[in-house]
């Protein structure tokens, strides 16, 4: 049976995902110490059909002040942007954590950085202020036959977990780890039955030898046809990763596995960077739905 890199492929390559629209803001609601709840609507999200746990998205964040509808325009692809070459929005990313499709209302959960860009503008937005969506990347499938699901996260990816937790089968085991700055936070992960999650203290963490990549190799022996589902800083998830291969016994195509940071470089120079990897790999015909080709650019392996 095909696994979760393969099924993401294959919904990738149909194309129902691709949406570029104005959002606007409708509320900001604290949901604990670390994380706030930002609600948008838009009528361009008609285009939202086949919603799936842990789907992302770009927003393009104003640098400074209010947003309207009016700030935004599309280029020659059909993508929004900023009018104002002085305002050039940042983009940053951000999982689905619920769609209401009548309503074409979409809810994300967002870390609350002290001094970032994120919480600078959940500082100043309002309720009105627009800004351009861009996505939907699929990041999740449960594959049949699967008998256990791991996923492995830090904060950063706690919105994506609780996605994918919310939406596993009821008869199939999971084992969640995931480091936290406050165990409140974890706390937005839904009990489900046949699901345990451990939290590890301590904040996310970087690097091979990390308490996360400890804890989860104190834990987890082989057994079954396990799904790996790993997310967290570039050095946790390449460690991760080769242990999950290896002393795991994982498939390849059963694993998916993410950065979604990188310690030492800022949201701007990570996806620099990244992107001149992609580019260099879609010169050498690789498959651009293909999750292994973002592994590869995002974990360098």
């Amino acid at each position: 049976m095909a696994g979760i890199r393969q099924e993401i492929r294959r919904i990738t390559r149909d194309g129902s995902s691709r949406i570029a629209c104005v959002v606007r803001v409708e509320s900001v609601v604290a949901l604990s110490p670390g994380f706030a709840r930002v609600t948008v609507h838009g009528d361009g999200l008609d285009a939202y059909r086949e919603v799936m746990a842990a789907d992302a998205f770009k927003a393009m964040l104003p640098p400074d002040g209010p947003s309207t509808a009016d700030d935004v325009e599309w280029d020659a692809y059909g993508l929004p942007r900023w009018r104002s070459a002085g305002r050039a929005p940042q983009y940053r990313a951000f999982t689905v954590r619920r769609f209401d499709p009548a309503a074409r209302s979409l809810e994300f959960d967002t870390m609350l950085h002290a001094g970032g860009l994120v919480r600078s503008w959940l500082d100043r937005v309002c309720p009105g202020d627009a800004f351009g969506l861009v996505g939907m990347r699929r990041d999740f499938y449960a594959a049949q036959g699967v008998t256990r699901h791991l996923i492995v996260a830090d904060s950063s990816a706690l919105p994506a977990v609780a996605a994918i937790v919310e939406s596993l089968p009821p008869d199939v085991e999971a084992s969640v780890y995931l480091a936290v700055d406050d165990e409140d936070d974890a706390a937005l992960v839904p009990t489900r039955d046949n699901v345990r999650v451990r939290a590890v203290s301590g904040g996310s963490p970087a690097g091979a030898g990390s308490p996360l990549e400890q804890t989860v190799r104190l834990h987890e022996r082989p057994g079954g046809r396990v799904q790996a589902w790993l997310a967290a800083e570039a050095g946790v998830v390449r460690a991760l990763r080769r242990w999950a291969l290896g002393e795991l016994a994982v498939s390849a195509d059963d694993l998916h596995a993410t950065a979604y940071w990188k310690a030492g470089l800022d949201s701007e120079a990570r996806d620099g960077a990244d992107l001149v990897r992609y580019q260099s790999e879609l010169a050498a015909g690789a498959d651009p739905t293909d999750p292994a080709v973002r592994e590869r650019v995002e974990l360098e392996v």
